[in-house]
């Protein structure tokens, strides 16, 4: 358990550090109007999920559960789940800006025929959307300790990922047509596609019907203690016990948290875009 806490944080670490690296070069680079506030939000954004990925690797967290690895104010599931609110914005809003620039600028290349046509403007808001709105949900799963409002959050989640996904299937074939030549925008949507494929797969088809809305029934007849929201910030269980965190399965997940979702990232703070040919 130790062990793996330490390869963890090295790992985050070493993401970090690439992140800032990425950050300040990139500066140096001479951009348009345009691409400077594409590029800037992309650095900020990049930068911002990769510090909470590292904060959250060092104080592990399973805010459903309220375990703490530490026992520390710190390691609070109530600040954990604030600071995830900043990440998970962050990480989904890089994808939707980056998916918006590729539309416009197909668009720009094809009269005015971008990514899936009106619908490429309007997906990625709609997608980033669903995220900002499943946070309140996972506060309220938190403070009430219901599964409902875990259930609508993971439903929100799988939304904003079908929304994604024409985009990025059209953003393919445009490669195939080579209207879209370069290697950065071919390996964001060869990734992404990937990305979300899987995991559409793992919330359609398993946790949601299995996990999620199979639990449903466990609210009814449920009190909220009048102190919910004082227990979501100190009423948390330290512990290092592998069952308790849920097993190999957390340890997977929590693994991939802060590896694949931190190399995306990085690979989102280069800006995949469409150059003029």
């Amino acid at each position: 358990m130790n062990t793996w806490h330490t390869i963890t944080v090295i790992i985050s670490s070493l993401n970090f550090l690439a992140g800032l690296f990425i950050f300040f070069s990139s500066f140096k680079k001479k951009e348009g109007e345009g691409d400077a506030k594409y590029r800037w939000f992309l650095r900020v954004a990049g930068l911002l999920f990769l510090s909470v990925a590292l904060y959250r690797s060092i104080f592990v967290s399973s805010y459903p559960n309220r375990l703490a690895w530490f026992d520390t104010i710190l390691n609070s599931p109530f600040l954990i789940r604030s600071l995830a609110f900043f990440a998970e914005l962050s990480f989904n809003g890089m994808i939707a800006v980056i998916l918006l620039k590729m539309h416009r600028d197909t668009a720009a290349a094809n009269g005015g025929s971008g990514l899936l046509g009106r619908a490429g403007t309007v997906l990625p808001f709609f997608s980033w959307g669903c995220i900002f709105a499943a946070q309140f949900f996972a506060f309220a799963g938190l403070i009430t300790q219901y599964n409902t409002p875990f259930a609508i959050e993971e439903a929100l989640w799988a939304a904003a990922y079908l929304g994604f996904f024409p985009l990025i299937i059209v953003g393919l074939r445009q490669v195939k047509r080579q209207v879209i030549r370069e290697k950065s925008c071919k390996l964001f949507l060869i990734l992404l596609a990937i990305w979300c494929g899987g995991y559409l797969a793992f919330q359609c088809f398993y946790a949601l019907p299995f996990l999620y809305f199979a639990e449903l029934s466990q609210d009814i007849g449920k009190a909220i203690p009048q102190d919910a929201l004082q227990l979501a910030i100190t009423g948390y269980i330290k512990t290092r016990d592998f069952d308790t965190w849920g097993g190999i399965g957390f340890f997977i997940w929590h693994s991939g948290y802060f590896s694949i979702c931190s190399w995306l990232a990085l690979l989102f703070m280069t800006a995949p875009r469409k150059r003029n040919q």
